[in-house]
């Protein structure tokens, strides 16, 4: 007695399991990357200054920067649409030097402003630099709404432009989209920072003009990776 065996191959297995008179509908999985970038005007102006005192004496040296931060808070609050935030407060030993042989102690506390009016808080700014603070940092930002608004947009820009080449892909290989499979969206935000030039010493920031900040473009980036359907034209 013979016996026969015969070995299917899982493709022809699986259209055979099919309707009669249907037909496997081969598709194919198309990946692709873009990434689109808006520029976006920053709308917030954030200035760092620091009340700074140096003394023989840590106390004293405290005190000092004490009066003229609860000082600049209380005028800060004054002005309207200012956002106020003290920052980190420090005291450290300063070493005699060949000048003055007394061992020193110096004490600074930073305070943080912030504002969409750019105007007032340089005006702010100005008039604290004029009472005894250092004015370290000054530049304009991207706020979180306008910044998440800006992503938003390059994101839209990002998934157009993908199915724009989807569509070009599928034409040329003389398929059609389906449908997406996989979407993965991912955003970079650079926040650039425009400096002022930071006073060496508080009792020179003093006798300072007000600061000028001057607003430049922000790119905002985002990332669209997907993998597209593609089926053979009907």
């Amino acid at each position: 007695m013979v016996r026969w065996s015969v070995v299917i191959p899982f493709a022809v297995a699986a259209t055979c399991l099919l309707a009669p008179g249907t037909v496997a509908a081969a598709e194919t999985t198309l990946h692709l990357s873009e990434t689109a970038t808006v520029m976006v005007p920053p709308d917030e102006l954030v200035a760092t200054l620091r009340a700074e005192a140096t003394n023989r004496n840590a106390a004293e040296a405290q005190k000092t920067v004490n009066t003229a931060m609860q000082a600049a808070v209380t005028r800060a609050k004054q002005v309207a649409g200012v956002t106020v935030a003290t920052g980190g407060y420090g005291v450290w030993r300063v070493g005699p030097d060949q000048a003055d042989k007394t061992e020193r102690w110096h004490a600074s506390q930073a305070l943080t402003l912030k504002s969409h009016d750019g105007a007032a808080l340089l005006t702010l700014a100005g008039a604290l630099q004029q009472s005894g603070l250092v004015v370290g940092n000054l530049g304009w930002h991207l706020s979180r709404d306008a910044e998440r608004k800006a992503h938003q947009e390059a994101t839209k820009q990002a998934l157009a432009a993908l199915r724009g080449r989807i569509d070009d892909a599928a034409s040329l290989l003389g398929l059609r989209f389906e449908q997406f499979k996989n979407v993965r969206l991912d955003g970079t935000h650079p926040q650039p920072m425009f400096r002022t030039a930071p006073a060496p010493m508080a009792m020179a920031a003093a006798a300072a003009p007000p600061p000028t900040a001057v607003a430049e473009d922000v790119p905002v980036s985002a990332t669209a990776d997907v993998d597209a359907i593609l089926q053979p034209r009907q």
